[in-house]
């Protein structure tokens, strides 16, 4: 299994706490979500999406050898790489200012769920590791 590095293995000491909790939340949730899909044959609908348990998503976690998700902020990053994946339509409202990002000066541009700054994009690509890209849907 390829693992990818955490934030505290990709940047600088100092970097905002929030960077890298956002960071590691979607490290955690495209394996959790490509598992998911693995579970499903490849087809989901929106209806499936919505209607995953907490359980079933931390049982595809760990399948996929990550933490458990531990809020809804990964727990919709999940949903959103699972939309792309299915090749659906993006859902904006899913992220409500409850569960949105707090923007940062890393993060002051709103991006779509499962995207990464260019910032965090350097310095993976900085570590020399297989990168794995998954096409999305533009908004």
């Amino acid at each position: 299994m390829i693992t990818m590095p955490t934030a505290r293995d990709v940047f600088p000491a100092g970097t905002p706490k929030s960077v890298c909790e956002d960071f590691n939340r979607r490290r955690k949730s495209v394996p959790t979500a490509m598992e998911l899909f693995r579970q499903h044959g490849g087809r989901l609908t929106e209806a499936d999406i919505i209607g995953l348990s907490d359980r079933q998503m931390a049982d595809a976690a760990l399948s996929a050898g990550v933490k458990v998700p531990g809020g809804n902020e990964t727990r919709n990053l999940i949903r959103a790489e699972l939309r792309n994946l299915a090749g659906l339509p993006p859902r904006p409202d899913s992220l409500t200012p409850a569960t949105a990002p707090a923007p940062t000066p890393v993060n002051a541009m709103a991006r779509p769920a499962g995207t990464l700054t260019p910032e965090q994009l350097d310095a993976l690509l900085g570590l020399g590791l297989p990168v794995i890209l998954v096409p999305a849907r533009a908004a």
